[in-house]
């Protein structure tokens, strides 16, 4: 039963896919089916994040095949927690889109497409083999090539084209990378690549063919310097399914480097951690910065997507339990207050009719809520205590300086004090003042709109909260994570 648990995730929201297809044109069923799918997945995270709260490993080897040879579906506690949070975000989404989603079709095909995204998403954080990862990738990327082109303005058409030849460039690369891995080592599934680089008879090749393989988890995760297909493509999207990509998309790719670098310990060590390093710290700089020199909410927002990857590669980069459970943290954080921040944007944007931060003001006055749903998230996103953020930059602080990184370490600092310094920019510009160029009062009004922002929002409240606990947890998750034993002994176990 632990076993087949790990499948709902991927199969569940396929399966709504499905049944949402033979109901199209009919909005009030697909949305009411696509809510109880929905909260199903998240009853379904909660059990498979409670049965591997104490370090246990679900896998699922399909058809009884050896792993070798066959699939297997992997759900430990990294994963588990990465499916909780996404099925959160998601679950938001649903609740959000029926005030947010523009014109007929995007109405037609968003909650069809919602699902075979999530499928995706699932299928990328529970698989256990570079092919499979490779088939989940392309689910979750051509749901949200459809999803980003029918919400997208006519005159943004061509940012949504730059997304979509970048990501099928970088889907082309790792296609090719995993056939390069499975000709140089045999094989695809991550745990036997573990066991393998550890016994050190891998040729040249195979190196050339991993390092192929993270650069494209890089694209995916927007690091620098291969992020500049995400802020112009993000903005001109529909505000749901923006927030919707804000949460997820980055945060996939986030994890799968912290699932595969430690899994190729050997490249681990040395050259891999120290560019990660750098890496880490450029995209924090131009990331910030390129929020700064941006006039409209959304695209400052999309912006700061780029520039709190930074900060999750640092602690990857670190390569300490410390350290890599600060940065896991800081993911789960973001995923919550990211998404909700562009929720209460998307509101905002739909108040003044447009997304320019000189168009309407004095939000806070007249839609109180809406501030609120704003302001909580983007004090988290900025550190203040005793919010989300403010635990997940101070321990990765902590981490820095104890491994001697004290340079990126003072360059995060700063970062943080810009990122609190734009959102303050958005706040005086959109929500301070006297109340001025409110086109359409009663959008901010919309309850599935309010109250999906500021349910995320609350969550990064609570996470703060219970942040003690939480981070115990994933300590004991990154020690596991570094260790890798674990993990291999688990899905190997299963070898006929």
């Amino acid at each position: 039963m632990n076993a087949t648990l790990v499948a709902l995730p991927v199969l569940l929201p396929l399966l709504t896919a499905a049944l949402l297809a033979l109901l199209s044109g009919r909005p009030r069923l697909e949305r009411r089916l696509s809510l109880g799918s929905g909260a199903l997945l998240v009853a379904t995270a909660l059990s498979i994040t409670a049965r591997t709260a104490d370090g246990a490993i679900l896998v699922l080897a399909l058809g009884g095949w050896s792993p070798r040879v066959g699939i297997v579906w992997v759900a430990d506690p990294l994963a588990a927690l990465m499916l909780l949070f996404a099925s959160i975000v998601a679950v938001a989404a649903l609740a959000y889109a029926p005030g947010s989603l523009r014109g007929a079709r995007e109405r037609r095909y968003f909650y069809p497409l919602h699902q075979l995204m999530m499928a995706g998403v699932n299928g990328s954080l529970v698989t256990g083999d570079l092919f499979n990862l490779f088939v989940s990738f392309e689910l979750m990327l051509l749901a949200s090539f459809a999803l980003l082109a029918l919400g997208t303005r006519a005159g943004g058409l061509h940012h949504t084209l730059t997304y979509v030849v970048i990501n099928l460039v970088a889907s082309a690369l790792l296609l090719g990378g995993v056939g390069a891995v499975y000709g140089t080592a045999g094989t695809v599934n991550m745990a036997e690549l573990a066991v393998r680089v550890r016994e050190g008879s891998l040729p040249l090749a195979f190196w050339s063919a991993g390092a192929l393989v993270i650069v494209v988890f890089m694209i995916k995760a927007a690091l620098a310097p291969v992020f500049f297909w995400l802020p112009d493509a993000y903005p001109e999207s529909s505000a749901v399914v923006n927030g919707l990509f804000a949460g997820l998309l980055t945060k996939v790719g986030v994890y799968t480097l912290f699932r595969a670098v430690p899994l190729l310990g050997a490249a681990a060590s040395g050259g891999l951690r120290r560019a990660l390093l750098v890496l880490a710290a450029a995209t924090m700089v131009i990331g910030v910065v390129g929020a700064l020199g941006r006039s409209t909410t959304r695209g400052i927002l999309s912006f700061h997507i780029v520039s709190q990857v930074g900060y999750m590669i640092f602690g990857l980069a670190l390569f300490t339990p410390l350290a890599v459970a600060a940065g896991l943290f800081h993911t789960i954080h973001n995923m919550a207050a990211k998404a909700a921040l562009v929720f209460a944007g998307g509101i905002a944007e739909g108040i003044g009719g447009s997304g320019a931060l000189s168009h309407a003001r004095g939000l806070a006055r007249t839609h109180p809520w809406v501030a609120a749903g704003f302001f909580v998230p983007a004090m988290s996103l900025a550190g203040l205590p005793p919010l989300s953020g403010f635990w997940g930059k101070l321990l990765l602080v902590v981490a820095g300086f104890r491994a001697g990184a004290f340079v990126v370490t003072a360059v995060s600092l700063v970062v943080g004090l810009l990122t609190l310094a734009s959102m303050l920019k958005i706040w005086t510009a959109v929500f301070w003042g006297e109340p001025t160029g409110q086109r359409f009062p009663r959008r901010g009004d919309d309850r599935g709109m309010l109250g999906a922002t500021l349910g995320l929002g609350a969550l990064t409240v609570i996470l703060g909260l219970a942040a003690g606990p939480i981070f115990a947890h994933l300590e004991r998750t990154a020690t596991a994570l570094l260790e890798v034993t674990p993990y291999v002994d688990a899905v190997l176990a299963q070898r006929r």
